[in-house]
This record gives structure tokens, C-alpha cells and sequence, in this order.
């Protein structure tokens, strides 16, 4: 796909971010109907996308066994990559331990969901979610039992907990379900299609206004005090994927696939690791600097990215 035409569609995704930043600003959404609305894009639009996405791939062609081990290669490579990274990556940005684990976790853990969909669905239509809807299965998996593991690092033993239960989620209970659909070759009817169609393409605009809203919950002067967030972002918005992408094109079969699986490193920080660092005690702050940071430059980043795939 033509460069400029992805530009285009990410200038898209920008505005819409822009509408969720004028809609705070205007007071049309405030903290709570914010918080609402968010909950909704998770809970609602965003599994309605992950499985229309599975419901389109079998409409149009069906499970292929060698695509899909191909995507669950890659997958495994996928994070496998972003773990091993995270350790100089996190030696060299943070400034004390918790630090170092918090820049490990942004590393590992970008924002395959909340963005990833609505970027790879943009680019590459709807079928490709359903080669996304692995990565949700595998980043579901690691968050709550590595990524866990690494938040309360910092803790005594004593008051560390199982994070294991929070694999119960609705991302991962509908990702599994779209797998089941996919597998199975259950072809829908027509109004089925339909009505997964349309609540799944809320997700986009709704998804690009909530992270433009948290965009307008900070001030710029505090996106600008943190040097070491742009030097984040260089790696793991740039440095990453153009690396990936020279590193694994032998084992490039389909397009589409190693399209997404590039990308997937070239995606911003994911909003739940806020949440999980604020959960053990840890700088929040930083995070949620990275993950405004990351997600706006990364509209600009993208593009740069997809002249690599």
C-alpha cells in the first residue's frame, strides 16, 4: 500500500483523536462520561471488532492451517523480541528499579487492542483482525502472569498476589471466542454479519476520541519534562519495527501477516499498563507520559514504519 495513502488514513485516526480533545475541552465529555465511554469501547465496540473480524475472515476465506501457524510464529517471535529488548532498554532509560521495571513493561506490553485494531483494521480491512485477535490471546496471557510479575517486583513477598485472574477479561473471553468461530468455519448470516459489522466499526472513531480525550486530561508542559520518554519512543516506535523488519523478512511468507506482525512493533504504549503499575505502587506518572506520548507520535511514526514492511 502506497505510503502516503496510510499517512492519510493515520491524519484520519488524528483527527478523531482531535474530536475526542475538542469534546473534553468543550465540556461535551467530562471525567465521568469519559470513564463511561471507555468502558464501553472495551466492554462493547472493541470484542464486536475482534469478532467481526473472525466472522469476515471465514466469509471470505475460511481458516487456513499454514496462515495461521505463519501468525502464530510470529506471535511467539513477536514477544519473545519485545522481552528480550526490554532488558537494556530498561537499563539504560530508568534512573532506579522501579523505573527500570516500568520501562520493561512499556516495552513488552504496546497497545495491540485499543489501538492495534483500529490501525491494522484501517490499513489492511477487516479480515486482519483476526490475525491481531492472536496477539490480544498471547498479550492477555503475558500481562497478567509475567507482566505481573514484573510490576510487584518491587514488593515484599508477602504482598505480592496472583495476577492469573485477571486472564478472565472480556478481551480475552472474546478473542477466544472469535479462534472457536474461526476454526470452526461458522459462517454467519447475513444480519449476524451486519450487526457485528456495524458495532464493531463504532470502535474506531470511539477508540481514537477516548485516547484524544486523554490527551486533554494532561498539560503539554508535562509532556515535554520527560527527555528519556522521547528516547522511549525513538526505540520503540522506530528503531524496533525497521529492525524487525530486516531481521525476520526471510521468514516473510504472507503479506499481510508480516504487515502486521511489523506494526505490532511500532504501536504505541498500551493504556493498561497504567493501570496495572498504578495497581503495585509504581510511578504511574511516567506511564501515562509514554502512553500520551508514544500514541500521538506514532501517527506520524506509522507511516515511516509501513515503507520498511
Amino acid at each position: 500500500m502506497n505510503i502516503m495513502i496510510i499517512f492519510q488514513r493515520m491524519l484520519m485516526l488524528l483527527a478523531m483523536m482531535g474530536m475526542g480533545f475538542l469534546c473534553y475541552k468543550k465540556r461535551w465529555l467530562d471525567d465521568v462520561s469519559y470513564k463511561k465511554l471507555s468502558e464501553i469501547v472495551v466492554n462493547i465496540f472493541n470484542p464486536a471488532l475482534v469478532i467481526n473480524g473472525a466472522l469476515s475472515a471465514v466469509s471470505t476465506s475460511g481458516a487456513d492451517m499454514d496462515l495461521v501457524l505463519e501468525n502464530l510464529m510470529f506471535v511467539a517471535i513477536y514477544f519473545a523480541a519485545n522481552i528480550v529488548i526490554s532488558i537494556p532498554v530498561a537499563k539504560v532509560l530508568g534512573k532506579d528499579a522501579g523505573q527500570r521495571g516500568i520501562y520493561r513493561l512499556m516495552t513488552i506490553f504496546s497497545n495491540v487492542g485499543f489501538m492495534g485494531i483500529p490501525v491494522i483494521s484501517s490499513i489492511y480491512g477487516e479480515g486482519s483482525i483476526i490475525y491481531v485477535t492472536f496477539y490480544i490471546l498471547a498479550y492477555n496471557l503475558l500481562l497478567y502472569t509475567y507482566g505481573v510479575f514484573i510490576a510487584q517486583k518491587h514488593l515484599p513477598a508477602e504482598e505480592r498476589d496472583n495476577g492469573v485472574k485477571g486472564l478472565f477479561n472480556i478481551g480475552t473471553v472474546c478473542s477466544v471466542l472469535a479462534l472457536v468461530l474461526f476454526f470452526s468455519g461458522y459462517k454467519a448470516n447475513d444480519t449476524v454479519l451486519r450487526f457485528f459489522d456495524y458495532m464493531g466499526n463504532a470502535t474506531i472513531p470511539l477508540s481514537m476520541m477516548v485516547i484524544g480525550v486523554s490527551v486533554a486530561k494532561i498539560s503539554f508542559r508535562e509532556l515535554f519534562s520527560e527527555v528519556r520518554i522521547y528516547l522511549f519512543a525513538a526505540i520503540s516506535l522506530l528503531a524496533m519495527p525497521v529492525l524487525a523488519s530486516f531481521l525476520f523478512r526471510a521468514l516473510k511468507g504472507n503479506d499481510v501477516i508480516f504487515g502486521v506482525f511489523i506494526l505490532m512493533f511500532g504501536l504505541p504504549v498500551g493504556s493498561i499498563v497504567t493501570m496495572i503499575i498504578k495497581k503495585y505502587g509504581g510511578d504511574e506518572s511516567l506511564c501515562s507520559k509514554a502512553t500520551i506520548i508514544t500514541t500521538i507520535l506514532s501517527i506520524l511514526t506509522i507511516p515511516l514504519v509501513t515503507a520498511f514492511i
